[in-house]
């Protein structure tokens, strides 16, 4: 027995002995995947690129994130609070329309004509309703990370638009539920399909124009089907980037305040380009051949006097909290220009 006892003992000095000869053990890398929805060059994308490389820079390499652009990963648009709730992705891009049957408050700053296009007005209005999503958010395992309204929306278009009398019967793209109500109440006949979608129904006259931005519509591609703008530029759709809680809580402490002291300045990456993409863009789309019409004083006045309608309706199933958050943007509003268009 005792012989027994001595080789064991003699087993766990060598054990020892090998192990402080083989160094410290590694700490195995965390990876992340994070599916962007857009591709590289879009201003949203490129912010998320260069949160990854921060994660990886700025924890020693420890957590490794893997940006899939294009939503190469399969998971449309409005399956991705679901799925990074569920865990099934870590993190994603994420558009509030995405989500409006799921939690409406998620695109609440994208309302028509509620907010006017000033980045200062809007960088403090998305600050205002952000507690309130994440709140929200947290319900389906959720964390927004990063939150910021890109620019107002335009309707692309297949043959020219003039005026609103135009968008009659027109077969038009919308996202989510208040763009779908909107795009009804000017007249227009809306259509559900995912991002993805869009060029091939352009394409096939499946649809006659869509929602969105300059910088989306080069990024995609779609001045190659779509050879004219009417130019509205109303609202703004609300851009996240969205994080699973459960596999930040997994993360060791200092890899996950890394992640979390990140969550301003990827928002700023954002709204950094957000003026200047209007322009640039713009000019790369004119290039290509597209032509652009300025939707007149007319028109948007009767826009704008539809828009509440929409606002009304979306409030009806959006709750308390949400109408409490509406009147507080209205208040803001006021008081900016109240102040001569300034904060």
């Amino acid at each position: 027995m005792q012989h027994v006892r001595a080789f064991s003992l003699v087993l766990i000095v060598l054990s020892l002995a090998v192990l402080a000869l083989a160094g410290p053990v590694q700490a195995q890398q965390v990876t992340w995947k994070l599916q962007s929805l857009l591709n590289p060059g879009y201003m949203g994308t490129d912010a998320e690129i260069w949160f990854a490389q921060e994660v990886e820079k700025r924890t020693g390499g420890k957590v490794k994130v893997t940006v899939y652009p294009g939503a190469a990963l399969g998971f449309a648009g409005p399956r991705i609070l679901t799925v990074v709730g569920q865990g099934l992705l870590e993190s994603s891009q994420m558009w509030g329309a995405h989500v409006s049957g799921d939690l409406r408050l998620a695109e609440i700053i994208e309302l028509p004509g509620l907010i006017p296009y000033d980045i200062p007005l809007r960088k403090k209005i998305v600050q205002m309703v952000l507690p309130a999503q994440e709140k929200a958010m947290g319900g389906f395992g959720v964390l927004p990370l990063a939150s910021g309204q890109v620019e107002p929306r335009n309707i692309y278009s297949r043959k020219p638009i003039r005026s609103i009398a135009d968008l009659k019967g027109l077969k038009l793209r919308a996202q989510g539920v208040v763009e779908t109500e909107f795009t009804k109440a000017i007249g227009a006949t809306p259509v559900t399909l995912s991002w993805e979608e869009v060029y091939p129904a352009m394409q096939q006259g499946v649809i006659d124009a869509y929602w969105v931005t300059h910088s989306a519509t080069f990024n995609a591609k779609l001045h190659e089907v779509a050879k004219y703008c009417y130019e509205v530029g109303l609202g703004g759709a609300n851009w996240f980037v969205i994080v699973n809680k459960a596999a930040l809580d997994k993360l060791p402490p200092d890899a996950k305040k890394v992640v979390l002291d990140l969550r301003q300045p990827v928002s700023d990456k954002l709204w950094d380009r957000v003026d200047g993409d209007i322009r640039e863009f713009k000019k790369r789309l004119q290039e290509k051949g597209m032509t652009f019409t300025q939707a007149s004083p007319e028109d948007m006045k009767a826009m704008l006097d539809a828009a509440p309608k929409v606002w009304d309706s979306w409030l009806q199933k959006a709750g308390p909290e949400a109408a409490d958050l509406v009147v507080k943007i209205k208040a803001t509003v006021a008081d900016w220009e109240k102040k001569g268009r300034k904060l």
